[in-house]
């Protein structure tokens, strides 16, 4: 019992984590959706941000399906991903307009 206590632990910080980068993509995306132009260097910034954020994301979403297979209900085997290329596209229009 205290094992799957541990596990479920774990389990629910990677979850958390999830989804805090989640909420930041979210906060970039609702920057770029603005109206108003947006600075090259507001943008870079924004760019190197989601960089760093993808490949977070990506190596957390990995590693919690991989423990989800392992410990976890083995029904659950996928989890919800947020949509980054569509952030990705919508960062390449805000770089098309400096241009």
């Amino acid at each position: 019992m205290a094992n799957e206590s541990k596990v479920q632990e774990y389990q629910n910080i990677l979850e958390e984590e999830k989804l805090l980068i989640e909420t930041h993509f979210v906060n970039i995306e609702r920057i770029l959706r603005e109206p108003d132009e947006i600075e090259q260097e507001k943008l870079v910034t924004l760019m190197n941000n989601f960089n760093t954020l993808n490949i977070q994301y990506d190596q957390l979403c990995n590693d919690l399906i991989e423990f989800i297979k392992i410990f976890g209900d083995k029904n659950q085997t996928e989890i919800r991903l947020y949509k980054t290329d569509e952030l990705i596209e919508l960062l390449q229009s805000k770089v098309n307009q400096l241009d």
